[in-house]
């Protein structure tokens, strides 16, 4: 067995292009890899936390259980009402009143109040008929997909789809799926083109915001295209809801096209700092999504995680300076790496990729990184091409000008070094 493997990305890679099959193989490679990264710094990937997300936290490796303070970069929790004192009294009150689970399923009367309540206020933020929760976002998209598409439809989709989108166009019964080149509105209304004859219905799927590019979709040039072409268009506001908008409603309301937009999806852990997905549409296409097998057989988020939901909302739409604060630190970080001439793509949004094509650099300044307290895991593959390795800074509302100042400074230092700027 090779034991010279830099990333598990080239692990995986290495599994694909060979064509290993045999599992005993397969787990036997990928834990040979981490065996050796334990005996030196240890596995990124299996480093926790030990008091939850902050800006600024231990960070235990579980194989040594050394434990390393680190400004944490890979944390979604956009406007850090994770750690609002109000958010969590209200949690910790529905707990009293409703206890700490659900017990079933919405379809079996799991549902409270604070459910219902909660799917009224995302209805009315995305400006859509109806909002309905599943219990996580993956679920959402992998429900929502499989069951709205049928045997003689088609799935466009931008090839940078998340993967909880990827898989339920696998498990849905579309007669067809093909991706289009990411964000690049020419290639898609060629697709619509070709095929607008060939199929029942055609489902353009894209995201508002790309979680490993932080790049921004061309929301408002494809949703002209339904001028022009029949299509649904669901998108995915996974990293954008709750942050863009002046009340958090998403970059859909931002871009002036909710309307335009057939299907509205959204997970509801990062800005809202909870658990859970929504799915938003014209009243009976939620209808018809109760029925598929994410909404009806899996349990509800609990009480505490609904009044989580809720006050995160409260707290967005009566504090407008969470946004702005948001993006002011996005635009004082950016301005800062582009001056020091990153590589950061066509990333807008809080999530800032530095993109290091060599496995080998970017592990080492990983690494580097975390030695001088500085966290956040590796970008590869299959998370993205095998070629397109990164670092992200996923900004939060939490995080200080000192924190930037000094993450820039040693990042800077660290990739000088190796030669990557």
């Amino acid at each position: 067995m090779h034991d010279d493997f830099i990333s598990i990305g080239e692990v995986l890679t290495y599994l694909r292009e060979e064509n290993i099959t045999d599992l005993e193989n397969k787990a036997q490679y990928v834990h040979n890899f981490i065996e050796k990264e334990n005996k030196s710094i240890g596995n990124a990937y299996d480093r926790y936390l030990e008091n939850g997300p902050s800006t600024f936290m231990n960070v235990v490796t579980e194989h040594s259980g050394v434990k390393k303070e680190c400004i944490l970069w890979c944390v979604n929790h956009y406007l850090s009402l994770n750690r609002n004192s109000n958010v969590i009294e209200k949690a910790c009150n529905a707990m009293r009143q409703f206890g700490t689970g659900c017990g079933t399923s919405a379809s079996s009367c799991g549902m409270t109040s604070l459910h219902k309540n909660i799917e009224q206020k995302l209805a009315k933020m995305v400006e859509k008929e109806k909002a309905i929760l599943f219990p996580t976002g993956f679920t959402t998209n992998l429900g929502s997909i499989s069951y709205l598409v049928g045997n003689k439809d088609l799935i466009i989709f931008d090839r940078e789809c998340h993967s909880s989108i990827i898989n339920g166009i696998k498990l849905s019964k579309a007669k067809k799926w093909i991706s289009f080149k990411h964000n690049n509105v020419t290639d898609l209304e060629i697709k619509l083109q070709k095929f607008k004859d060939s199929f029942e219905n055609i489902f353009v799927i894209v995201e508002s915001a790309y979680s490993m590019s932080g790049d921004l979709s061309p929301l408002q040039e494809i949703t002209r295209l339904k001028k022009i072409h029949k299509f649904y268009l669901y998108v995915d506001e996974a990293h954008t809801f709750g942050i863009y908008g002046e009340k958090g409603q998403g970059y859909c309301y931002e871009q002036e096209v909710s309307d335009k937009v057939d299907f509205i999806i959204s997970t509801l852990s990062k800005a809202t700092a909870s658990i859970g997905g929504f799915f938003a549409a014209n009243e009976k296409y939620c209808s018809l999504l109760k029925w598929s097998d994410p909404y009806a057989f899996q349990a509800c988020l609990t009480p505490a995680d609904a009044a989580v939901i809720l006050a995160s909302l409260e707290e967005i739409e009566n504090n407008p300076l969470l946004i702005q604060e948001l993006h002011a630190k996005n635009s004082y970080m950016r301005d800062l790496l582009i001056s020091k001439e990153f590589n950061l793509g066509n990333s807008r949004s809080p999530i800032i990729p530095i993109f290091i094509e060599d496995h080998n650099k970017l592990r080492m300044v990983v690494n580097e990184l975390y030695l001088q307290g500085i966290y956040s895991t590796p970008i590869v593959f299959p998370g993205v091409k095998i070629n397109e390795g990164r670092i992200r800074f996923i900004l939060n509302y939490g995080h200080t000008k000192e924190q930037i100042d000094y993450t820039v400074e040693a990042l800077e230092k660290v990739c000088k070094k190796h030669q990557i700027i």
